[in-house]
């Protein structure tokens, strides 16, 4: 599907010392430090490869403990943070700890019966046909299914695919057995993004099989209220719709049905809009959509969690590149500083699962081992890809800034290479706007080149708002 604006290629864009530099280089370390067999101990006992250990201290404990019904989800965060920073930046060490975990995925496969690669029993998802109580088995496997996605078509791992493959064909055997109302029943329990990893999957493929998976977990009661302009989000868990959204997105780039991407304009429509949203660019208290503008009545410590940020983030990167509408860059950029950087301690690289907005709160910080919320998993995601991902595009005149961060971008043009820097500009930040973000735009050619280099307004500006 043909896009108004493309992501430069990946590896192009390298981060300049700066504040972005220090949180993602800080989200590494912590990345790193979490070890292999940790990060897959519910994997390995799942497949009977590992038993818990005596010392509770050797494990990972809070969402991640073997007695949480959402255990593994943070692998699978991990693996698509992984893919991206080896996509960024090249680094073999990351790389090489990411393949690792995909070959113990496989081993586990395998153990498991040559298809099933999860952290949860497969029991699970028979529990919600029938209508017994369980936390999200959707959304856990989700986030692994992802993250093998991911490790295949941004860090090039075949056996990544080919678990992703092999597990599919489970998933299309369980979900063919329903009717498409029972299997509404069943996708009312948070499904994550399994929308957007079968698409992924079958623009990969182009398989049968894979289609099927996507129209079966097509998610009509909510997607059908709104194409009819309805508001089917106040009240409703925010971050459980967003990634169907998300999987709405997808499909259209890989199908071309027009319905698809009017269920994302309808959503944006209605979730920011029409709803409006906070000083910070967030919305949602206590995890769910507030009524259209009525804010300020749910001012508490429970505002803004850190996956809706996330998510809506990447939510606003599609329909940028669908549009060329610079609104969503705007929102992306009023996101990133108060949600994705006001929400990662800037000494531990914890995260604060919410942005409390009453007066008096304060943030509540997450710890290396003991939580793993799932707003632990969009941190490491956000800092590992949205700092190089999303700055630079391309368009049919030539090359887009969209965002102002101290970056390089080598950069391929017909005729000869094109260097284009964003430094800071300490002095003038000092000397003319002291609480301001100054940059300088340098652009460099090895010869004589003709394009078109468009520079985003800021939606806020005094530019901005001059006519042409």
């Amino acid at each position: 599907m043909k896009h108004v604006f493309s992501p430069v290629e990946r590896g192009r864009v390298k981060l300049l010392p700066s504040l972005f530099e220090r949180r993602a280089a800080l989200n590494r370390r912590y990345m790193m430090s979490l070890t292999t067999e940790n990060l897959l101990q519910n994997y390995y006992l799942e497949a009977g490869l590992w038993a818990p250990r005596d010392d509770p201290g050797e494990i990972h404990w809070g969402w991640e403990s073997p007695t949480c019904q959402l255990r593994g989800h943070f692998l699978g965060h991990w693996l698509s943070a992984a893919a991206h920073l080896y996509a960024n930046t090249g680094d073999p060490e990351v790389k090489g700890k990411a393949d690792r975990i995909v070959s113990e995925l496989a081993r586990c496969q395998q153990e498991n019966g040559g298809e099933w690669a999860g952290s949860i029993p497969e029991k699970y998802f028979d529990w919600i046909a029938r209508g017994k109580r369980v936390w999200a088995p959707h959304y856990t496997v989700h986030k692994t299914l992802m993250g093998l996605f991911d490790m295949y078509a941004l860090a090039g791992n075949e056996q990544a695919l080919e678990v992703l493959i092999n597990w599919a064909r489970w998933f299309h055997r369980w979900s063919g057995q329903f009717t498409r109302a029972q299997m509404d029943d069943i996708l009312d329990v948070e499904t994550g993004g399994m929308l957007e990893v079968w698409a992924n999957l079958y623009g990969v493929t182009g398989r049968e099989e894979h289609l099927d998976l996507v129209r079966r977990y097509d998610r009509p009661r909510l997607f059908e209220p709104l194409l009819a302009g309805e508001d089917p989000l106040t009240n409703k868990h925010a971050n459980t719709t967003i990634p169907e959204i998300q999987g709405a997105a997808r499909a259209w780039e890989v199908t071309g049905e027009r319905r698809w991407r009017d269920i994302v304009e309808a959503y944006w429509r209605q979730a920011v809009v029409e709803r409006g949203f906070y000083c910070t660019g967030g919305q949602t208290c206590g995890e769910v959509w507030t009524p259209p503008n009525e804010l300020s009545a749910r001012l508490g410590d429970k505002n803004q969690e850190h996956c809706v940020v996330y998510n809506m983030m990447r939510l606003a990167e599609y329909l940028l590149r669908w549009t060329g509408d610079v609104s969503y860059a705007d929102y992306w950029e009023r996101n990133l500083y108060n949600g994705i950087l006001a929400q990662q301690h800037p000494e531990t690289g914890m995260v604060a699962y919410f942005l409390p907005l009453q007066a008096g709160a304060s943030k509540r910080w997450g710890t290396p081992t003991e939580d793993f919320w799932c707003c632990h998993g969009t941190l490491v995601q956000a800092h590992a890809s949205f700092y190089t991902s999303s700055v630079y595009y391309e368009d049919a005149d030539g090359l887009v800034v969209c965002q102002y961060l101290p970056t390089k971008l080598t950069w391929e043009r017909a005729g000869g290479p094109v260097t284009v820097t964003q430094a800071l500009d300490m002095r003038a930040a000092a000397v003319r706007r002291p609480r301001s973000l100054a940059l300088n735009l340098a652009v460099a050619c090895a010869q004589p080149l003709e394009f078109t280099l468009k520079i985003r307004l800021p939606g806020g500006s005094t530019a901005s708002r001059r006519s042409p």
